[in-house]
């Protein structure tokens, strides 16, 4: 995560409300994004998502902030969005969380050729509980669709989700791959459009980002239909 590859950071230093601190890129064959994010006061910081070649920017970007990693989290378990799990943990010592349902998905096999190192998660993200990273409080929203237990992290005080790749700008996550299901995708995209606000940023696992009210429209068309619609 050089200067190069950074390609979003918002807060500043003396932001009195300690707003999110955050920088985004996108790596290795799929381009995924893996966030870093932390409070701008306190040194504590999480990753989401290590992709293919993201451990090592993301060490450097941690001590360049003058963070510690306080946790490694999954927003689902499939290879683009685990890939350097092993590797960060091993550099940093910060335990890794996911939600159980796809904690399976750990074991590094994949059907692409890859040699994954294994890892371990030691924390589950479970509905209804929380993620307190400093003083960002994510509430873990559970919204399979696109694997059994992808999940959004939502910051509500600072109308911040994470949403993978359950929510995109201008589309949803595929539900043709392992673990999808078009029935459950259509009622987390429902839940998105029910509860949370149009004004909240959305930073998904692939792409830039965008906001709940963009996404809107198409959103409550499939919540209307029941079914999955091609957004637009």
């Amino acid at each position: 995560m050089t200067d190069e590859l950074v390609v979003e950071r918002s807060g500043t230093p003396g932001d009195p409300e300690h707003g999110v601190r955050l920088e985004v890129a996108a790596f290795g064959p799929w381009q995924t994004n893996a966030y870093l994010v932390w409070d701008g006061r306190s040194t504590d910081a999480l990753v989401l998502d290590p992709g293919m070649g993201a451990a090592e920017p993301l060490i450097q970007q941690v001590a360049a902030n003058g963070l510690r990693l306080h946790l490694i989290a999954n927003s689902h378990g499939h290879i683009d969005h685990i890939f350097d799990n092993g590797p960060l943990m091993r550099a940093s010592g910060a335990p890794l969380a996911i939600h159980p349902d796809d904690a399976y998905r750990l074991d590094g096999s994949n059907n692409y050729g890859f040699e994954v190192e294994s890892s371990t998660a030691t924390q589950d993200l479970l509905e209804g509980e929380q993620l307190r990273i400093g003083d960002l409080v994510f509430d873990i929203l559970h919204t399979p669709g696109h694997s059994e237990g992808s999940v959004c992290l939502y910051e509500e005080r600072r109308s911040l989700l994470l949403s993978g790749d359950v929510l995109f700008a201008g589309s949803y996550g595929r539900t043709d791959l392992p673990g999808g299901d078009d029935e459950q995708m259509v009622a987390s995209l429902a839940r998105l459009a029910r509860e949370i606000s149009p004004a909240v940023r959305v930073l998904p696992g692939h792409g830039g980002e965008t906001t709940l009210g963009r996404e809107l429209p198409w959103l409550l068309r499939i919540a209307e239909a029941g079914r999955l619609l091609i957004p637009g």
